[in-house]
């Protein structure tokens, strides 16, 4: 799991060193991205690909956490975006650079690693994003500002095919993705 050699708090300084040359919606769509991207350990590598020949509504539905028993995630006053990136890098090491990679173009540079799509996964779990059991909870995504419409989640659960780890990554690819087609469209309205 450990592919890159060095580190968490040099990573994390530069975000922080740099955060006040980015625009406020940049810097808080990093910081709910790095919320967003948390769980532990290594099973999750585990796929649980099976979708038992679902319909595509039902298996979006499936996706989803229920509403009734989850709502917003209440995560402790001390536990920071920093604290979850790094807990979540001490599995998954990924660079800050490839986080900048994802959200400057929607995508890693290396879509083929499975060890940043588990950071990933990771991240959103430990943010409450995704439930343990790898559904989305809506109301969180809402809460921490990570998306401003039931759309954007509704669109993005099509996206989530493959393992586990996948699946949180394509999410996350998805809705970064609509972060930027949304900013660029208005920018253009602006001009």
């Amino acid at each position: 799991c450990k592919r890159v050699i060095g580190g968490i708090y040099s990573d994390l300084f530069f975000f922080l060193a740099f955060a006040n040359t980015m625009s406020a919606k940049t810097v808080i769509f990093l910081l709910g991205l790095l919320l967003v991207c948390s769980c532990s350990g290594c099973s999750l590598m585990n796929a649980g690909d099976d979708d038992g020949g679902s319909s595509d509504g039902e298996q979006r539905e499936s996706l989803l956490a229920d509403p009734a028993t989850m709502g917003a995630v209440k995560l402790p006053k001390d536990y920071s975006v920093e604290d979850i990136y790094a807990e979540c890098n001490k599995t998954f090491i990924i660079t800050m650079e490839y986080l900048n990679e994802l959200n400057d173009t929607g995508s890693f540079p290396d879509e083929t690693d499975k060890t940043p799509m588990c950071f990933m996964r990771c991240f959103l779990q430990k943010g409450g994003i995704l439930t343990e059991d790898d559904k989305v909870n809506k109301e969180q995504a809402f809460a921490v500002g990570w998306v401003k419409n039931n759309e954007t989640i509704d669109d993005c659960l099509q996206e989530m095919t493959g393992t586990n780890c996948e699946r949180a990554y394509f999410l996350a690819r998805c809705v970064s993705t609509r972060h930027l087609v949304e900013g660029r469209s208005k920018d253009s309205k602006r001009r």
